[in-house]
């Protein structure tokens, strides 16, 4: 579902007025507005010397190509095409050269830029929908551009004596930098609920992140689809929107019932699996024992760092009657057996191979390694945390004298 958002995203970042098969360049040409189901767009891009310009539809799965143009040797153009619909748009003379538009029926739109960059240097009047967009992609590039200037300080000073102080403080910058870009998106899209550009700016990225994370913001995705919804109901994307909204809130209900189901004070859920020596091991048959499941992974950094701690604790309870169970999420059995051996991690060792995908991650819920579970005597969940110290002071309850 996220990854086709992000599909769709990179689509939506530029797209531009459009005329289709159907384009009317002379008949309907004497007509300065367009009448209530036509789009007609005009303007002039500078620097063009006859240049060829694409002009493609978006829908939700696809591209669809409808024309080409060539500009007049000043560069000026006018579409006109019939539609009862909006029309998400695409122009563009090269996949890294376009804009996006996003007309209405009725809308006579202005577009002006420099041919040879479009996204960088167009404006756009006429469409409020592909004014809050231009506004939204203007600041954005600002933020990028405050990045990359981070990125040239580092670069500048991996080496310094003082290296560590200047990446702390390029941190501080760069998450103050993250946090601006996400409040201008909320207070734009908040701003105007009732827009289609709006839609756009909800799914944008900004590194490898949605700035609005569709889980977090939910309320946002959610009040955004209501309202395009009774604006525009036969809208593609906006239908797409919905679905969206409705396959997240499933998820967020799964989740909750997950975490629920994880709670202290429920009975662990039971599972099997081959043990490194290949033989059968099963969670419930360890009832009577205080049980350590440890989730981890031999390139988890911080897994490696922790096992010291585990191996400690297997020492000092192991006799009294701690098991661990250690279920790494490595996808390479030489690399796993190679280091639960280097490690001395003497107890029972558990891996599919299956990385993040194996059934028992989604099992229990594992987001992040390491994590563990520790289980008193009757498998019931007492702890959970990521910090085996944590962890490690309810090994130290359940097994302090009485």
């Amino acid at each position: 579902m996220i990854r086709l958002m992000k599909k769709l995203l990179f689509i939506f970042l530029s797209l531009t007025s459009f005329a289709s098969a159907t384009l009317l360049l002379s008949s309907c040409g004497n007509s300065d507005t367009a009448s209530e189901n036509e789009i007609l767009i005009e303007g002039r891009f500078i620097h063009s010397r006859a240049n060829v310009v694409f002009i493609d539809v978006i829908h939700v799965e696809d591209i669809e190509r409808t024309d080409s143009l060539i500009l007049d040797e000043d560069g000026t153009f006018r579409f006109q095409r019939e539609t009862d619909k909006p029309l998400f748009l695409k122009i563009s003379t090269a996949e890294d050269n376009f804009i996006t538009l996003i007309a209405e029926p009725g809308q006579t739109i202005t577009l002006s830029g420099d041919i040879n960059a479009l996204a960088e240097s167009y404006t756009v009047s006429g469409s409020p929908a592909s004014e809050i967009l231009a506004q939204y992609l203007a600041f954005s590039r600002n933020q990028f551009k405050n990045l990359d200037t981070l990125a040239l300080i580092w670069e500048n000073n991996k080496y310094a004596e003082n290296k560590m102080a200047v990446r702390d403080s390029l941190d501080s910058t760069a998450k103050i930098i993250y946090k601006n870009q996400t409040d201008y998106t909320l207070d734009l899209v908040n701003k105007n609920p009732e827009s289609l550009g709006s839609l756009f700016v909800l799914y944008q990225y900004f590194g490898r992140q949605p700035v609005l994370d569709p889980f977090e913001y939910f309320s946002v995705y959610e009040n955004l689809a209501k309202k395009l919804a009774a604006k525009y109901p036969d809208f593609e994307h906006v239908g797409h929107l919905n679905m969206k909204v409705n396959k997240t809130r499933l998820a967020i209900k799964e989740e909750e019932e997950i975490k629920n189901r994880l709670d202290t004070g429920k009975v662990a859920p039971d599972f099997s699996l081959p043990d490194i020596n290949e033989n059968q091991f099963k969670l419930s048959e360890f009832q009577g024992y205080v049980v350590l499941i440890h989730f981890w992974a031999s390139w988890s950094a911080e897994s490696m760092r922790q096992l010291p701690a585990i191996r400690q604790y297997q020492q000092n309870y192991g006799p009294k009657g701690l098991a661990i169970v250690s279920i790494s999420f490595d996808y390479d059995r030489e690399m796993w057996t190679a280091t639960v051996e280097k490690e001395k991690m003497k107890w029972t060792n558990i891996c599919d191979l299956k990385y993040t995908d194996s059934p028992i991650a989604k099992l229990y819920h594992i987001e992040k390694t390491p994590y563990f579970f520790l289980l008193d005597r009757e498998g019931i969940i007492v702890s959970k945390n990521s910090n085996i110290d944590i962890v490690g002071n309810e090994i130290y309850k359940l097994f302090r004298p009485i």
